[in-house]
């Protein structure tokens, strides 16, 4: 696979410090904050001057000296302590061909280098109907695969069925007391039941069916069922889905107390057995066992995450809900406890989500049976538009999604914004290709605007992006990128006569403008967004 223009940079620049300097400097290149400071920048020079004692101008003239050589660069300065680096036009130009050639595969690289890992998100309990939250995590959660599996990491998603302990018995009594109250017979609703219209349409696809057994158990597949087909219509397939009561009932829950036991981890307490939690960084040592002989929701979560370990995963990605927030450090604690390297468990918390209408905040509440669905957000305003609202901010930020804007059709809409730049192009290359002109009989050397070396610069920073969502875990950039890319575009498009008089400078324009389309059709199939040809 093709090293990046950056990698190849970065890859010099650590050659050549290692050898003028004797030290091994870890560091990535960064877009430049300024296109007139160059492409891209580093304030490595900083670190150095710190390590060596030496001032960092100095340092910085040395590099740019052995750099001169170097064909990929136009340009290198020191301004202000940063190394500043432009690519040599050449280099722009060779890389719009590239894309021509190989449209599809424009953005992969081997950043992964085939690490293994799990990512876990969703996770809801088979209670409900995914509601809004679980949206967002899954728009969060799916692209993050898409993205690191372009990147060269091997990634599974996971989905964790809660389908035990408490809330299941209360699920099975509010679906008894519903049979009850159908069949007109005398019912008692548990004061912390399930409400809403679902409970009822479970109960009587029980009596349509003349079903006897467990009711709870019923009710788990067909709720888990109804969640996967949502999924599903959101452009989401789990490669897994691994049950609480395969947990509870396989060897993983006494491996856990077995290690822990053979660690001296482990204590009683008033007769319940404590995991000393503490000693690993967590606030308070954690109760595994309770005194009545229960395990906890923590144990199980253990023995969960040792079956990852024991799966041979390099990296455990986890997305939790708003409220899990208090229970990373007992997770951490646990798995430096089992022996996992804890630097490789990451967690994201999926912040919550407030939906308005209008001015008005639309109301909610679960406990009164008045949902608003994931189903419902997906009928309102459409798969594409609902995934890239939640991607627009980092994941652990609140969000308010605006379902008016959502549904508008028009500039204002930024996944329409997105969008339209595609199918701007699609019209274009298709006038073009009308009067027999072709982005593959372009010549870039004809690009000389400066717009279009702007341009160009963007659709090479694509990749970058894309390392820096795998590093960072935020698909937010990604979309960032896309509106900023799209309104370089619009702007140009606004400003420049593509197709012209001049079929040379006219096929240049439409190999540029090929290149832009391709890198919105592939970022947008990473968020699982369509890129359409016609709007």
């Amino acid at each position: 696979m093709r090293k990046l223009l950056r990698e190849r940079i970065e890859e010099k620049l650590k050659e050549i410090i290692e050898k003028n300097f004797g030290l091994k400097a870890d560091f990535y290149l960064e877009e430049s904050a300024e296109e007139n400071f160059g492409d891209y920048s580093t304030n490595i020079l900083f670190k150095l001057a710190k390590e060596l004692k030496k001032n960092p101008a100095e340092l910085g003239e040395k590099i740019v000296e052995q750099l001169s050589d170097f064909d990929l660069l136009e340009k290198v300065e020191v301004q202000k302590g940063f190394l500043n680096f432009k690519i040599s036009q050449k280099f722009l130009w060779e890389l719009l061909i590239n894309i021509a050639e190989d449209p599809a595969n424009y953005g992969k690289n081997n950043l992964g280098n085939r690490l293994r890992v799990n990512l876990e998100f969703v996770s809801a309990n088979p209670t409900g109907p995914l509601v809004v939250v679980n949206a967002r995590a899954a728009a969060v959660g799916d692209s993050l695969k898409r993205i690191m599996n372009t990147c060269g990491y091997i990634v599974d998603s996971e989905y964790y069925v809660n389908d035990a302990g408490g809330q299941i018995e209360r699920l099975r009594k509010s679906i008894e007391a519903r049979i009850f109250e159908i069949q007109g017979l005398p019912f008692e609703f548990p004061e912390d039941g399930y409400q809403g219209e679902y409970i009822y349409d479970i109960a009587k696809e029980i009596l349509k069916r003349n079903f006897s057994g467990d009711y709870g158990r019923f009710a788990v597949e067909y709720i888990h069922h109804w969640q996967k087909n949502t999924l599903e219509r959101y452009r989401v397939k789990f490669d897994r889905f691994i049950f609480e009561t395969e947990i509870r009932n396989s060897e993983y829950p006494r491996k856990v107390m077995k290690i822990l036991e053979e660690s001296g981890l482990v204590y009683a307490e008033n007769g319940a057995t404590v995991f000393k939690s503490s000693i690993f960084g967590d606030d308070k040592d954690r109760v595994l066992i309770r005194s009545n002989g229960e395990p906890t929701y923590f144990f199980f979560d253990l023995a969960y995450h040792l079956h990852k370990i024991e799966r041979n995963y390099d990296i455990l990605i986890d997305i939790w809900g708003p409220d899990h927030h208090g229970y990373i450090l007992r997770m951490q604690a646990g798995l430096k406890a089992l022996g996992f390297n804890i630097e490789n468990f990451k967690v994201l918390i999926a912040q919550q989500v407030n939906l308005v209408r209008g001015k008005e905040k639309v109301k909610m509440s679960k406990r009164k049976g008045e949902i608003y669905s994931m189903d419902d957000l997906i009928d309102e305003v459409g798969v594409d538009a609902a995934r890239f609202f939640f991607l627009t901010r980092t994941v652990n930020a609140h969000l308010d999604f605006d379902l008016e804007l959502a549904k508008t059709i028009g500039v204002q809409n930024p996944v329409y914004y997105v969008q339209y730049s595609h199918a701007r192009i699609a019209s274009l290359l298709d006038f073009g290709r009308e009067k027999g002109l072709s982005y593959q009989k372009g010549n870039p050397s004809l690009l000389t605007d400066p717009e279009e070396r702007s341009l160009i610069r963007k659709i090479m920073f694509y990749p970058d992006v894309l390392q820096s969502v795998c590093r960072s875990l935020e698909p937010h950039l990604l979309v960032r990128y896309l509106l900023e890319l799209s309104e370089l575009y619009h702007s140009y498009y606004q400003k420049v006569r593509i197709v012209t008089e001049d079929a040379e400078l006219s096929n240049a324009r439409l190999l540029l403008s090929f290149g832009v389309k391709t890198v919105v059709k592939n970022g947008l199939e990473l968020l699982g967004i369509e890129a359409p040809e016609r709007m």
